[in-house]
C-alpha cells in the first residue's frame, strides 16, 4: 500500500484540465480579500513563477494558511501547503490546480478526476457529488474515502475536491483538499473543508491580485 507522507496527489497532473475556448457570462462576485486572521501567512499566486501549461493557465489568486503549514513543492499545481504530524504524515492539505471551462462542464472533469483519483488512492471511494460555494464563488465538488498505511500505522483518507469554472476573461481553479485521521477534528470525508484549518484557507480563498 502507497505511503501516505509520499502520496503527493496532483490535480493538473492527472491530465483531465484541458483549455476549453468556450464563452463564458461573467457573474457578480466580489473579489474582496478579507483581513488576514492572526498567526497565518498569506500565499498569492505570481505568474512569473511559472511556465508550459501553469502559465498558459495562469489565474491570479490568493490565500492565507496557518502559519505551522509548510509549502511543499509539487511542480503539477500552483501552489501546495500541508500540516503534518511529527512523524511527516499528513494531517491536512490544500493545492490548487488549474481548470478551465464552463459551469456546464464542471460535473464531467469531477468524473473525470474521481476515475483517476480511484486508480491513485487505495480503498478509494467517493461519497458524495454536487454544487458547492467557496467564499463568493459557485463550484462543483466531489468527496471521497481512502485507507493506506502511513509511517505511523493505518490511516483514513478524507478528499475533496472543488472545480471554479472559468468566469468572463478568468480561468478556472481546482482547490484539492486532504484529511487524514491525523486530525483531531476531522472525522469523516464531510468534514473536510468544514473543520480543522482549512476553513482558514477556503474562507480567505480570493481570485485576482
Amino acid at each position: 500500500m502507497k505511503h501516505l507522507r509520499n502520496h503527493l496527489f496532483s490535480v493538473a497532473g492527472v491530465g483531465i484540465f484541458l483549455f476549453l475556448a468556450l464563452a463564458t457570462k461573467p457573474t457578480d462576485n466580489s473579489n474582496n480579500q478579507p483581513a488576514s486572521p492572526p498567526n497565518t501567512t498569506r500565499y498569492v499566486n505570481s505568474r512569473a513563477d511559472f511556465s508550459g501549461k501553469l502559465s498558459d493557465n495562469y489565474v491570479d489568486f490568493s490565500f492565507d494558511y496557518p502559519n505551522e503549514w509548510k509549502r511543499v513543492t509539487d511542480n503539477s499545481n500552483f501552489v501546495k501547503v500541508e500540516n503534518k504530524t511529527s512523524g511527516g504524515d499528513t494531517i491536512e492539505n490544500f493545492a490548487v490546480g488549474w481548470v478551465s471551462g464552463p459551469k456546464s462542464m464542471m460535473p464531467q472533469f469531477a468524473q473525470q478526476l474521481s476515475d483517476q483519483s480511484a486508480k491513485g488512492f487505495p480503498e478509494y471511494k467517493k461519497v458524495s457529488e454536487g454544487e458547492t460555494k467557496i467564499g463568493p464563488y459557485e463550484g462543483y465538488e466531489f468527496r471521497f474515502s481512502s485507507h493506506m498505511t502511513t509511517g505511523e500505522g493505518e490511516a483514513d483518507i478524507w478528499g475533496r475536491i472543488v472545480l471554479i469554472p472559468s468566469d468572463g476573461s478568468r480561468k478556472g481553479a481546482a482547490l484539492v483538499m486532504l484529511a487524514s485521521s491525523a486530525s483531531p477534528d476531522v472525522h469523516g470525508p464531510e468534514d473536510v473543508g468544514e473543520k480543522g484549518q482549512l476553513p482558514i484557507i477556503l474562507n480567505s480563498f480570493r481570485f485576482g491580485p
